[in-house]
């Protein structure tokens, strides 16, 4: 019997070695059924318990100092490291960079005016674009200059260009004074030397390129170029005693009007070009068939040509601060320093004097060119002062004026007309 019970026991043992070995292979066989991604996970599951049950906190911090930086996400900052990194759904008002920096000003209304002209009109909107990028909050209305009761109405067309250099109607200089509007948009170029002390040339718009240009009916690229005895149309005694010194034999139309005006004369009076201002062209978008850019070597432009100023009152100190954020102070640098060196013959009118202030970077030395003659012969006398990077314009000017003279300009003054 006992020989029994010990086969019966050696039996039951194999029967369970043979079971677990099934169950193992089962178990083999389920795990290699199983894809790749299920062992990934559970070995991230792994890692992430270890993690947690570390007695530090995120890299390297204690539980208490984690707990403090995760305060600060609610003021919208994130700490990775020792780096703040903000989140996207923070407002822009607590970066502190891109806070308003500077004078706040009241929020004003004003009333602008410039002339009634094509080029005026571009002027006006150029400005309105500039200051409204500056004052968001500001309004501009435009108000007409009303006629003045002192002097007769004196248009740009009607008035000789011989009787003054700067034609501009004394309407607008007595309607500003009398605070009919506030702000005066103008061409630089007809602003008279001497203002009236009650106003002042408050900002100037960026320049444009203050070259002359020649309108043309054939592909000429240069004065020289034109046919012999040509006839070319122009206005002005500092572009007569140039041409005269180039090609003495041309004949001079003089033509008046505005810019389209002048091209249309180039066909009604039978002229082989027309000399027009080339920031003009470029203000207005004119783009004639034919038309070429003189160089200054050969045309020398007139003061403060391609600038546009805006003149207020004097007494206007908060309207003063505003327009100093939109002043260009390059242009305005140059249109001090040729009317500084225009106001050294005196207010003569339309005299044959050119000049222009330029330099090519805000580190190079300024330098002004010169130009002054005699219209009726031709003669020349061309003079180029230069300065330093931190210079006045005044005296800059005042060094060109003594170098004019230094070279023989005293035979062309005064000025005969």
């Amino acid at each position: 019997m006992a020989a029994k019970s010990k086969s019966g026991a050696k039996k039951s043992t194999a029967k369970k070695s043979v079971a677990k070995k099934a169950t193992a292979t089962k178990k083999k066989a389920e795990a290699a059924a199983k894809p790749a991604s299920s062992s990934k996970k559970v070995a991230t599951k792994k890692k992430a318990t270890k993690k947690k049950s570390s007695p530090l906190g995120s890299f390297g911090r204690s539980a208490k100092a984690t707990s403090k930086l995760s305060g600060m996400s609610g003021i919208g900052l994130d700490f990775i490291g020792r780096f703040p990194v903000r989140q996207k759904n923070s407002e822009k008002k607590n970066d502190q960079k891109k806070q308003n920096v500077g004078p706040v000003f009241p929020q004003g209304e004003y009333q602008i005016a410039c002339r009634k002209d094509s080029l005026s009109e571009a002027l006006l909107h150029e400005f309105v674009a500039v200051f409204k990028s500056k004052h968001t909050k500001d309004k501009l209305h435009k108000k007409e200059i009303p006629p003045s009761n002192k002097e007769p109405f004196i248009s740009l067309e009607e008035s000789p260009s011989y009787l003054h250099r700067h034609v501009y109607t004394r309407a607008a200089f007595d309607s500003l004074k009398d605070k009919e509007f506030d702000m005066l948009v103008i061409n630089m170029k007809q602003v008279p030397l001497q203002l009236p002390k009650e106003l002042t040339i408050a900002a100037c718009l960026p320049r444009e390129d203050p070259r002359d240009a020649m309108v043309t009916t054939g592909t000429y690229g240069a004065i020289q170029e034109l046919p012999t005895n040509a006839r070319i149309g122009a206005n002005s005694r500092r572009r007569l005693m140039q041409i005269k010194a180039l090609r003495p034999d041309i004949e001079i139309i003089e033509v008046r009007g505005d810019a389209d005006e002048r091209i249309r004369q180039l066909k009604a009076k039978d002229l082989s070009a027309v000399m027009l201002a080339w920031a003009t062209l470029r203000r207005l978008n004119i783009s004639p068939r034919y038309y070429v850019a003189l160089q200054p070597e050969q045309m020398l432009s007139a003061g403060c040509q391609g600038i546009a100023g805006i003149i207020c009152r004097s007494s206007d100190k908060e309207l003063i601060e505003k327009l100093n954020y939109v002043d260009d102070s390059e242009a305005s640098w140059a249109s001090r320093c040729e009317r500084a060196f225009l106001q050294k013959f005196g207010e003569f009118g339309d005299i044959p004097v050119g000049a222009n202030a330029h330099r090519k970077g805000t580190q190079d030395p300024w330098i002004l060119d010169a130009v002054i003659g005699d219209a009726e012969s031709g003669e020349v006398l061309q003079h180029r002062e230069i300065g330093t990077s931190r210079c006045k314009p005044e005296s800059l000017a005042d060094k060109a004026y003594v170098g004019v003279l230094a070279k023989g300009a005293r035979k062309f003054l005064p000025f005969n007309f």
